[in-house]
Formats: C-alpha cells, structure tokens, sequence
C-alpha cells in the first residue's frame, strides 16, 4: 500500500515538474517570437496567439 503512495507521488512530481518546464518554454517562445509577455494562461494557450508566434518566426527566419 505504501509502495503506491510513493508511487503516485512521484508520478505528481514529475507531472507537475514537466507541465511548469512546458510552460516556461512556450512563455519563452512566445516573448522571443512577439516580444512581449504572456498575461495569462488564456493567451497562452489561445490559438490566435499561436498563429502570430508562428508567423513571425516564419518571418524572422526569412519564410514565407
């Protein structure tokens, strides 16, 4: 019983560590490509968004 609790906690630690990594790469991204700061998850994670940030690197890599 207790080999699954440790377990789990795990599996939320690293969960939890790898989803905070992914965002600070897409923040990081996004300030790069748009040269601005993300306000809030809902910008992050809004398509709109994303279609900016791969049009100016499109751009900024000399693409279409």
């Amino acid at each position: 019983m207790s080999e699954r609790i440790v377990t789990l906690v795990v599996l939320i630690l690293v969960t939890g560590i790898s989803s905070w990594i992914g965002a600070v790469r897409m923040r990081r991204r996004i300030k790069r490509a748009l040269g601005k700061d993300v306000q809030s998850e809902a910008e992050m994670t809004s398509l709109n968004m994303w279609m900016k940030v791969k049009d100016a690197e499109q751009r900024n890599k000399g693409g279409q």
